[in-house]
């Protein structure tokens, strides 16, 4: 009977469209408008190299990795065009010497400044340029205090010493991982970075897919009248009915997500199969949930706005659209019993250590059940 459903709806290009394409158009959209609006957030700052030496580039390339601050590699008229037409915060030029002054130990005025008066930033940036600077002439310091205790102590040089004592200090201004997992797999031991992914496609995914989810799920509503009476007359019965419907919706939804999930990885490059796994058990948690609210509704068009209403609420609650720890820590702690939190994980972690996440999804798909059953009963 779950076949010949699954057949049914298929059959419903609208449905088809609905299931399969929207959760992912919906995603990848609004994916991209906020990667647009996180841009351009970002305060621009133009760096002019007119030194064009090694160290210059060096610090050049390491500011324009900075997420929060947009730093823009412009030569000097044109930098200054921008700063006159207020394109611009502010302009950093590393001048003719850079390197030599750094070699030589200096870190003060190495880099010239130009600003406006309305300039609201410059303060902030002026710490991050000074920290990258420091950090080279710290390296420097440090090359030229081995190489000079390798004269004192008669030690012989090698002709890279310098350069590998460069890097080794350069090494370790790389900050540690916050999080490593020690786990077992087939009796080899493997350490993992456990790696959180706040906001980004697929929590995004998660809120399109459970609002599709409650909208599809309308057919309790629709059906409630008129066939459910019949249905009390078959030999399956209501129950047996409603148990085929709303697993011909699970599989499709399943379907959906091993798509989505082919279609991130093929776009955004997720690298853990564990990540389609947490995805499967959310869909089935949505179908449950969604098909619970319907049968609590009696009306399509108040069920519609109560379903926006919640799902809004509880992807926001989940962390769907933007960190929540940022909100409150209470809210945060809240997330983490949602089923949302378990799309946060960029890179699926071991079973043991999402353990709540999971059994809260299966709670919520028990839950879901009993309480349909129990609002089944009661139609007459």
């Amino acid at each position: 009977m779950i076949s010949e459903k699954i057949k049914q709806l298929l059959k419903r290009p609208m449905l088809v469209i609905m299931i399969f394409f929207l959760p992912l158009i919906g995603t990848i959209i609004s994916n991209s408008f906020l990667a647009k609006v996180q841009s351009d957030s970002k305060i621009p700052v133009a760096l002019v190299d007119q030194d064009h030496s090694k160290m210059s580039k060096q610090v050049m390339d390491r500011l324009q990795k900075t997420t929060e601050i947009q730093f823009l590699s412009l030569n000097e008229e044109q930098a200054r065009k921008q700063l006159a037409k207020n394109k611009i915060d502010s302009i950093f030029m590393f001048p003719n010497g850079f390197q030599q002054e750094v070699e030589a130990g200096n870190y003060q005025g190495v880099i010239d400044l130009l600003t406006l008066p309305s300039s609201v930033a410059t303060e902030a940036v002026r710490e991050v340029v000074a920290s990258e600077v420091t950090r080279l002439t710290t390296n420097v310091k440090a090359a030229n205090e081995v190489r000079f205790l390798y004269k004192v102590y008669n030690i012989h040089e090698g002709p890279d010493l310098w350069k590998e004592a460069y890097r080794y200090t350069d090494n370790q201004w790389k900050p540690k991982p916050l999080m490593t997992i020690d786990y077992e797999a087939q009796g080899t031991k493997q350490t993992k970075q456990g790696n959180v992914q706040m906001t980004g496609y697929v929590p995004l995914w998660g809120f399109f897919t459970l609002l599709l989810c409650c909208i599809t799920s309308d057919w309790m509503i629709k059906e409630r009248k008129h066939l459910f009476k019949r249905m009390k007359t078959m030999q399956k019965g209501l129950y047996g009915y409603i148990r085929s419907v709303s697993a011909a919706y699970a599989v499709l939804y399943v379907l959906q997500a091993l798509i989505s999930f082919a279609l991130f990885k093929w776009l955004y490059g997720v690298e853990s199969y564990g990540v389609l796994l947490y995805m499967c058990i959310y869909v089935i948690a949505c179908v449950a949930f969604s098909t619970w609210l319907a049968s609590e509704s009696q009306r399509v068009g108040s069920y519609y706005m109560i379903s926006v209403v919640m799902v809004t609420g509880l992807s926001i609650i989940g962390g769907s659209f933007f960190p929540v720890g940022e909100l409150s820590a209470t809210i945060e702690r809240i997330s983490q019993w949602l089923p949302q939190h378990l799309l946060l994980y960029q890179h699926a972690l071991p079973l043991t250590f999402i353990w709540k996440e999971i059994a809260v999804s299966i709670a919520c798909i028990c839950l879901c059940a009993f309480k349909l059953v129990w609002n089944v009963r009661s139609i007459k």
